[in-house]
């Protein structure tokens, strides 16, 4: 084995005999939770309350309809017109089978269930290569993902959020795999994955550049490089496309010229850190603010970004000896270069919501699950990991009474 093959990055540790066992079932519960509470969501939530369910939707019946990827300032769609075309073409296809009203549309929501059981799944593989001995904090960082109103809301509506990041995730995840033979194939297949991701959703380009730098810090060269082969390969035509039709990279400057105009909003730390953790907690401005917490709401949600501190703290302070190198370093550079990204186009006066910066999830379910960490002993990091979960719960519970009560059920006609 060559000296900088990567090796380096991993302590060989036995888990806990019971450790994988215990989570594999923590995982397939918690994907379960995730389907049900994904079906039960995409029931309630009236159509067209989602922000910008209306233009995902569009495209979807325009590309259903022309077989033609939509324009800026083509009849029948909106601003979402010059995003990249990978989730529209799927759902057009469902469209072909199910027709484009309202089962098409149901079946559409539900295509975004199956990226949140899998986004689930994909998490819980990924903190498990961080925190190998360490169950509790995995199965409750994963609960992060599984039960969060806010990620069951947003995959339970036609968006193409969820699967861009079951794609970027997945490539994060074969990032992890040893190093030991078949480079070339796993650095196609993290290509590919890339690739899908950015042509899903261009705003997981952060983590397919951070993804690659890292991988090229260890001296992978050789997945570094037929990664970025298939990126170009795959993503290339579209740039081009945009440049020929926008002038610029991402279609951006079709959407101002179109005229369409969003406001931008505080930029103080105060506001940017609501916004995050609104983001991180309750989907009540993803539903266009319809519904507003009540103070109660709101300390509960304080106290999640209490767990993700804490848990951040014991990372440091008690957690060293469980983690692993390279995924943990991984998943702290993919989800600062995330929310970088994210704050250098805020600062640039963009009206860009933290989703766009899901692509820490993965360092917030560490950073969550890692609570635990500050507890003893074989059984109180399962109490403290059942109660995380049961803060979750109620989050959730709380936004489905919201949903029931929303009296306006005929945002989008179908």
């Amino acid at each position: 084995m060559s000296r900088h093959d990567g090796s380096e990055w991993f302590t060989r540790q036995q888990p806990g005999r019971r450790g994988p066992d215990t989570v594999a079932v923590g995982t397939v519960a918690l994907c379960v939770a995730t389907a049900i509470l994904g079906a039960i969501a995409a029931v309630a939530l009236p159509a067209g309350l989602p922000y910008d369910e209306p233009a995902h939707w569009a495209n979807t019946v325009y590309l259903a309809e022309h077989r033609a990827l939509p324009v800026v300032g083509d009849p029948d769609v909106g601003y979402e017109a010059q995003q990249a075309p990978a989730y529209y073409l799927v759902a057009a296809l469902l469209l072909t089978l199910f027709g484009s009203g309202a089962a098409g549309f149901f079946a559409v929501r539900l295509f975004g269930v199956l990226g949140a059981i899998l986004m689930t799944w994909l998490v819980a593989r990924i903190l498990q290569r961080a925190l190998p001995d360490r169950p509790a904090a995995v199965v409750a960082g994963t609960a992060f993902v599984a039960l969060n109103p806010m990620l069951v809301v947003m995959s339970a509506s036609v968006q193409n959020d969820t699967w861009s990041l079951v794609t970027g995730f997945a490539a994060l995840r074969v990032a992890l795999d040893v190093p030991r033979d078949r480079p070339w194939l796993r650095g196609a297949l993290i290509g590919l994955l890339s690739a899908l991701a950015i042509m899903t959703k261009i705003t997981t380009a952060p983590l397919v550049v951070a993804l690659l730098v890292m991988l090229l810090l260890r001296r992978r060269w050789r997945e570094v490089l037929l990664s970025a082969v298939v990126v170009v390969a795959g993503c290339g035509w579209w740039v081009l496309r945009n440049l020929a039709l926008y002038g610029d990279l991402t279609g951006q400057a079709g959407v101002d010229a179109a005229g369409y105009r969003f406001a931008a909003g505080a930029t103080t730390p105060f506001a940017l850190a609501r916004e995050a953790l609104t983001y991180l907690t309750l989907p009540d401005e993803y539903l266009r603010n319809v519904f507003s917490a009540p103070s109660w709401v709101d300390a509960l949600a304080v106290l999640v970004g209490v767990v993700l501190v804490a848990g951040a703290v014991a990372l440091v302070a008690v957690g060293r000896r469980s983690i692993r190198g390279l995924p943990l370093a991984l998943v702290a550079v993919v989800g600062a270069v995330s929310v970088a990204a994210w704050l250098a186009q805020v600062s640039l006066g963009w009206h860009v919501a933290f989703r766009t910066a899901y692509g820490a999830l993965p360092l917030a379910a560490l950073a969550f699950g890692s609570a635990t960490l500050w507890f003893r002993g074989r059984r109180t990091p399962w109490v403290a990991c059942a109660v995380l979960a049961l803060l979750l719960v109620v989050l959730c519970g709380w936004t489905g009474v919201q949903l029931a009560g929303v009296t306006d059920r005929t945002m989008l006609q179908l």
